[in-house]
């Protein structure tokens, strides 16, 4: 054997034992924080989910900051809650149930079709699109798609931006409730779909019609209203929405606007983004509406 053949062999050795040894801590530190604030190597919160077993029901969930919630811990969100309530349904009739929430902070409604395509592995049995209030302008900096690896293979590392003390992937801060959403004196903007917001109504159609695509029950859940150009907007999309796939059985509006009051503080630390106990009151609805959802309790 040829001493330059040897010497590749070497450096093939060397680059597959670092790319190894990055991998499993990459992996460990993801263990740390993913239950708690942090995400999976598969870029979503939480811890990743393998096959479903035979006859699990499995929901993702869809969004950008007010589902991300990435000031409260895991089992404080939306999702934990809803998992919670799913999982203590099927404690009594003996079904199994999973939650994934795929969302990310500071997401444009325009990706979420793309989260649907990327995360189609998952298998889930119905997607929730549960849109927030600050309809950002141009894609998260540090969103899932910003980082080469998870573009190429999938995977999100965790320890470059430790090491180097960067901004982690899917830190993006909240913005907040969207200029256009803001009631504000002598404002006299459209906010409907026919208006100022068809960019916005146009990408969360799309965004059912690839959950559809794929085969997928696809619920939009309207969040609870902050402002009444928000329910207005809202009104809009579910009629926009409704015109389209009213007549399809695999589709459903849930309608949220008004099950809570965001101005009591045992539900809002501010009026915009939700307690545990608001999201417990939001996760109640969402589960009661799907297990009663032929599309999604008799999915084969």
């Amino acid at each position: 054997m040829t001493t330059r053949r040897l010497g590749a062999i070497f450096v093939f050795e060397a680059i597959a034992f670092a790319w190894l040894a990055f991998a499993l801590l990459d992996r460990r530190a993801h263990l740390r924080v993913q239950s708690e604030f942090g995400v999976n190597q598969w870029g979503y919160r939480d811890e990743p989910r393998g096959s479903k077993e035979p006859g699990e029901r499995r929901v993702a969930l869809i969004g950008g900051s007010s589902l991300f919630e990435a000031k409260l811990r895991h089992p404080r969100t939306l999702t934990g809650n809803l998992f919670i309530e799913l999982r203590a349904a099927g404690a009594r009739a003996g079904q199994q149930y999973s939650v994934a929430n795929l969302s990310e902070p500071g997401a444009r409604a325009d990706s979420y079709a793309e989260t649907i395509r990327h995360y189609a592995f998952l298998d889930p049995d119905v997607i929730c699109i549960f849109d927030g209030y600050d309809m950002p302008t141009h894609a998260p900096l540090h969103g899932r798609r910003q980082s080469r690896m998870f573009r190429a293979v999938g995977y999100l590392p965790i320890l470059p931006e430790k090491l180097l003390g960067q901004p982690a992937w899917l830190s993006d801060p909240d913005e907040g409730l969207a200029e256009l959403l803001q009631d504000r004196p002598g404002t006299s903007t459209d906010e409907s779909c026919a208006s100022t917001s068809a960019d916005y109504c146009g990408a969360m159609a799309a965004t059912v019609r690839a959950g559809l695509q794929y085969s997928r029950a696809v619920m939009v859940v309207s969040p609870p209203a902050v402002s009444r150009r928000h329910s207005r907007q809202q009104q809009s999309l579910r009629e926009a929405l409704g015109r389209e796939f009213g007549d399809n059985p695999a589709f459903a509006f849930l309608d949220l606007g008004s099950v809570m009051n965001l101005a009591d503080p045992e539900l809002s630390p501010d009026g915009l983004h939700r307690t545990d106990i608001g999201n417990h009151v939001v996760a109640q609805r969402i589960a009661s509406t799907l297990l009663k959802w032929p599309a999604f309790v008799d999915r084969p």
